[in-house]
């Protein structure tokens, strides 16, 4: 029942400051958008502190950090390097645009914007709108360098990417270490023929980065902090030199913190601080992807797929090149070593038994004269 009172009493300070959250043309004001960074214990419930409206950018931003740790099930024993620029591909779609905010469906930061040609629906829509830049955002991607090596089937992967001040972006850094080992030299000797081009991996990645941005209207930046886990297990078939499947199964991990201090220049609002400092979080939660992975020469190695982790998404991965020192040999199965085995066995006894024939005749004549 105490629920009820809290809610009408803030549907009563939403139309209060109706006017005030929105542009001319019914998007989100830069105001509004950034309060949604900030609970505040006395603030407007449909303003302030609002995860639901911003949890699309770590839900899209999650998944494309925990994607593109790998270009294939098998890591050779001989030592290789590889260097490339990744990235995943994200559809914004209509579940990134709205969320459920008090049993009403609301827009998020994605989402569309007020109808200012008929003022009259204006109370019977929701306070915040979408905000302008980001709804008119169709694809979501994060492109970054990717360095890695490996020997004796294990690999470490690196990657990274860093900006200067661009327009209201003040930084923007991101640092990722992967590993990864693969199982296949410790079984494949004793698979059929048909299994022999199977191969089973660990990955593990990890990945951190920070976003400094500085709004119009205001003084001071939003500081976001991105955290991203996953571990995959990659499942691999090679049944020709250039070409392998890949099956992943998984569990991912993000968090987006926010923090920063924020003063508005605003004349609605003027010399108002907003301090951010929500954690929201991603798309938590079991993972799979398949993808196609080509070698084209002995340098170039594409890789292109489909994840799900909550949403679709479509890994990229066509600008990855890697050099691989030596060639390992395939350790021959043990059925194939048994008619060997046994081959030698036979020639040892032929060969006893040639030396036993030989010997006989000697030992007859040896009798023979000792008889005499």
């Amino acid at each position: 029942m105490k629920i009820f009172p809290k809610i009408l009493f803030s549907l009563l300070m939403a139309t209060s400051v109706f006017a005030q959250e929105w542009d001319e043309d019914g998007w989100a004001s830069t105001y509004a958008t950034m309060a949604a960074f900030e609970a505040r214990a006395d603030g407007n419930p449909f303003l302030f502190g609002r995860p639901g409206y911003v949890k699309p950018i770590i839900d899209n931003l999650g998944n494309v950090l925990n994607s593109n740790w790998y270009t294939t099930a098998s890591v050779a024993k001989s030592p290789a390097f590889e260097v490339g620029l990744p990235f995943s591909l994200i559809f914004i779609n209509d579940d990134d645009k709205t969320f459920n905010e008090y049993g009403m469906n609301s827009p998020t930061i994605f989402g569309g914007h007020a109808d200012m040609g008929h003022p009259e629906t204006l109370l019977d829509g929701p306070m915040v709108y979408g905000n302008k830049t980001l709804s008119n955002l169709g694809v979501f991607t994060y492109p970054y360098l990717q360095l890695g090596g490996s020997f004796y089937h294990a690999r470490l992967v690196l990657r990274g990417m860093f900006l200067p001040a661009i327009s209201e972006l003040e930084s923007f850094s991101l640092f990722g270490i992967g590993a990864q080992y693969s199982f296949g030299h410790l079984f494949r000797d004793k698979l059929p023929a048909a299994a022999k081009p199977l191969d089973i991996s660990l990955v593990f990645g990890y990945s951190t980065s920070g976003i400094s941005y500085q709004p119009e209207d205001f003084r001071g930046t939003l500081d976001l902090d991105i955290t991203a886990v996953t571990v995959d297990a990659v499942i691999g078939y090679k049944p020709v030199a250039f070409f392998e499947v890949l099956m992943t199964l998984g569990y991912q991990y993000a968090s987006m913190e926010s923090s920063g201090i924020l003063i508005s220049d605003d004349p609605n609002h003027p010399e108002e601080v907003i301090h951010p400092n929500i954690t929201v979080k991603g798309n938590n939660g079991f993972k799979f992807g398949l993808e196609l992975a080509f070698s084209v020469g002995t340098s170039f190695h594409p890789v292109v797929g489909f994840d799900y982790a909550g949403k679709s998404s479509f890994t990229t991965n066509i600008l990855y090149f890697k050099q691989q020192f030596g060639k390992d040999e395939e350790k021959p199965s043990k059925k194939a070593e048994e008619p060997e085995e046994k081959e030698s066995t036979a020639d040892s006894e032929e060969s006893d038994d040639s030396s036993a024939d030989n010997a006989e005749p000697d030992a007859t004549e040896d009798d023979e004269g000792y008889e005499e």
